[in-house]
């Protein structure tokens, strides 16, 4: 019976009792490959799709449904629920902090989209970016063909540069596999799979890719914390972390997540969503999407459109443990951090990321404009703003070349504005500022 939803949690206070760091994924493995589609994505790149098969296991998912009950049996009780969490004196959310800890292992179809430079522009053929998207996103927003132009693309502008992209519809999401929407898809176990997809790239497993000795994470929003998640379970995992969308002081009130207004998928848009169960929610409407991730005027209708049209579902259980990693120690990661945040992004910054209590003596070298550099040694701490990315440093203590890139007159969704291109530069150049 569903009882209390803990919906929409404000990140920073969600986070589950963890011990300081989490044990690395036991059993990790991607087999059974099935290669669906070949297509030429731009002027850039050629891109391929196909599923493969992702075993992995974790003992730091939580007994979700012992609070919340399960799936809720209507849109009216999920709406109430959410209500309720954010009640003066509602103790829901300490109750999922302090929720039993429950193993989940398992083997579960995941789709995937690989990007490669096209002939002429493979020097850098043995590196790639491997993506995670948020909550409403999908693998397509690594690959946003936008108004005749690959700018919004961030495959298309990493094939210019000579690398590949491998992105993928995370679980429970687009067309991977879609279990348990409560205990199992969670942040914790996500961060088991991406393990094992960054082990797999290493060891040239996964389908027809090929070998890469570089591997660089890239996250936005769900997908940046599930990257902080790994740089505690699996510090050697990636060579260097891009956090896009993502501070360290996620946002309290109407323009954090409860900004999502989070709807059971088959109800919001049932010709999309008719065989997802009721754990699995979404954004209701295009207004809710352009509060989330839009800056106006900085984008084109078409993208819009294309973003609401396009969207993806996400868990129950991902929204409630988003920020689970954000607690694990990560003093044993020592690689290259670069934080690439909107300027105006709501969930992370609540719209303007220029408010902050730091002072310039904790910052690190962070970016209002395309023209100055995000270089580690380009500026002092005393001659540049001082902006709420600024935060992610306290999550690696061991980290000296971390850097941040505040994009000017964008919100959460970069990918999905004019400054995309710009953004994407700024990744480019901080990975090969850093000798990757």
């Amino acid at each position: 019976m569903f009882t209390k939803l803990a919906s929409l949690a404000v990140l920073g206070s969600l986070v589950a009792a963890a011990p300081s760091a989490a044990p690395a994924p036991d059993k990790v493995s991607i087999d059974n490959v099935r290669l669906i589609q070949r297509q030429n994505s731009g002027v850039n790149a050629n891109c391929r799709s196909f599923h493969a098969d992702v075993t992995a296991s974790t003992e730091q998912n939580i007994d979700l449904a012992s609070v919340i009950g399960g799936p809720p049996p209507n849109q009216q009780v999920l709406t109430q629920a959410s209500i309720d969490q954010f009640a003066a004196g509602s103790t829901v959310m300490q109750q999922i902090g302090n929720a039993t800890k429950i193993p989940v292992n398992g083997t579960y179809s995941i789709y995937f989209e690989y990007c490669e430079p096209k002939n002429g522009q493979s020097s850098n053929s043995s590196k790639i970016f491997q993506t995670h998207h948020g909550l409403v996103g999908n693998a397509g927003y690594w690959n946003v063909q936008l108004d005749n132009s690959p700018n919004n693309s961030f495959a298309e502008s990493a094939a210019a540069a000579g690398w590949s992209t491998l992105s993928y519809d995370r679980l429970g999401v687009g067309q991977s596999a879609k279990p348990d929407g409560t205990n199992v898809v969670q942040i914790s176990y996500e961060i088991a799979q991406s393990v094992a997809i960054a082990q797999a790239l290493r060891s040239g497993n996964l389908s027809d890719v090929g070998q890469f000795g570089t591997v660089v994470g890239v996250g936005h929003s769900y997908g940046s914390n599930l990257l902080t998640g790994v740089a505690s379970i699996a510090p050697e995992a990636f060579d260097a972390l891009v956090l896009t969308g993502f501070t360290n002081n996620a946002t309290m009130g109407p323009l954090g997540l409860f900004a999502f207004q989070s709807t059971i998928a088959n109800v919001a848009y049932p010709n999309r969503f008719a065989s997802d169960a009721n754990d699995y929610v979404i954004t209701p409407s295009k207004a809710v999407d352009q509060t989330g991730f839009f800056h106006y005027p900085n984008y084109t209708n078409s993208s819009l459109d294309f973003f609401t049209n396009n969207k993806g579902e996400y868990t129950l259980g991902q929204q409630n443990t988003i920020a689970v990693p954000i607690k694990l120690s990560r003093t044993n990661f020592t690689k290259p951090v670069f934080v690439v945040t909107g300027e105006y992004d709501a969930p992370y910054c609540a719209a303007n990321c220029s408010v902050t209590s730091l002072t310039a003596s904790s910052s690190s070298n962070s970016s209002m404009s395309s023209s100055n550099s995000t270089s580690a040694s380009s500026n002092s701490s005393s001659t540049v703003a001082v902006t709420q990315l600024d935060t992610a440093k306290d999550l690696f203590p061991g980290v000296t070349a971390f850097d941040t890139y505040v994009v000017p007159d964008t919100a959460h969704g970069i990918n999905y504005h004019t400054t995309a291109y710009q953004a994407y530069q700024q990744i480019i150049n901080f990975v090969s500022g850093q000798g990757l």
